[in-house]
């Protein structure tokens, strides 16, 4: 079994998700959790979150996917006079930080990852104005492939690579390499990623690369998903990464935190 590559989820894993993923999208409510999801074991996040409160309240809130109770624990934490610099970091940020571990040792699902991302923004929204000191690492844009529609996995990478510190930019799915070239002028950002689940769209990294060099654009292109692969990558000057935590080994070695 393949894992999870960025912007695509493949085999059987995918399969056992896509219904409940799909279940959340129908909904659109802010943390709708399945039946499904209800009736697995929840994951063990002891030992991955803060030893002290309120900020091991928070992180477990955005950990389970709670919106409501991860804005009303920051709400209180605040009020009792803990800054939003810490509440962030500390504990918004390190609730990611535990569901993506699990995610990572399979012990943690595609659902659980999504519900756990629109917890930590309505968090950071809590936050406001506040979290204007936020040291972020660098901008980066990321998106899918012109012609492909599929954006789980690209919304997956986009939580994952936030929570490490970088503000994310988020271009769509099915992107002209034209959009692209303008909106790289535009943010100037430290990367760029693409991701493509269909051998189909592929082709247009080649040409936003092309397109990029002709401009004396160097910038990092970073891609992947289930259609990409090393041995494409090295058609151009691209950089293959196999899934959301490579995204970010990647993203540090370009900026150095020390």
């Amino acid at each position: 079994m393949r894992p999870l590559t960025l912007g695509g989820i493949v085999g059987r894993r995918y399969r056992q998700d896509a219904g409940e993923v799909m279940e959340i999208i129908k909904l659109g409510q802010s943390a709708p959790v399945s039946h499904k999801i209800e009736e697995r074991q929840k994951p063990d996040l002891e030992g991955l979150l803060p030893e002290n409160e309120p900020l091991k309240s928070i992180a477990r809130q955005v950990a389970d996917g709670k919106v409501e109770e991860t804005k009303s624990a920051v709400k209180s934490a605040m009020v009792a006079g803990i800054d939003a610099l810490t509440i962030a970091i500390e504990g918004l940020l390190k609730g990611m930080d535990a569901i993506s571990t699990l995610y990572n040792h399979r012990q943690a699902y595609v659902p659980e990852i999504l519900l756990a991302s629109k917890a930590l923004y309505a968090g950071m929204e809590e936050c406001g104005s506040r979290l204007d000191v936020l040291k972020r690492k660098g901008i980066v844009l990321i998106h899918t492939a012109d012609g492909d529609l599929h954006d789980i996995g690209k919304n997956i990478v986009a939580a994952i690579v936030e929570a490490n510190g970088y503000r994310v930019i988020d271009l769509g799915t099915s992107v002209d390499p034209v959009l692209i070239i303008d909106a790289v002028k535009k943010h100037k950002p430290l990367a760029l990623i693409g991701s493509s689940l269909m051998t189909s769209t592929r082709s247009a990294f080649l040409v936003s690369s092309d397109m990029l060099k002709k401009e004396n654009i160097d910038i990092p292109f970073i891609v992947g998903g289930g259609a990409c692969d090393a041995a494409f990558a090295k058609q151009r000057d691209l950089i293959y990464a196999q899934d959301p935590n490579a995204v970010v080994r990647i993203l540090d070695g370009l900026h150095p935190t020390n």
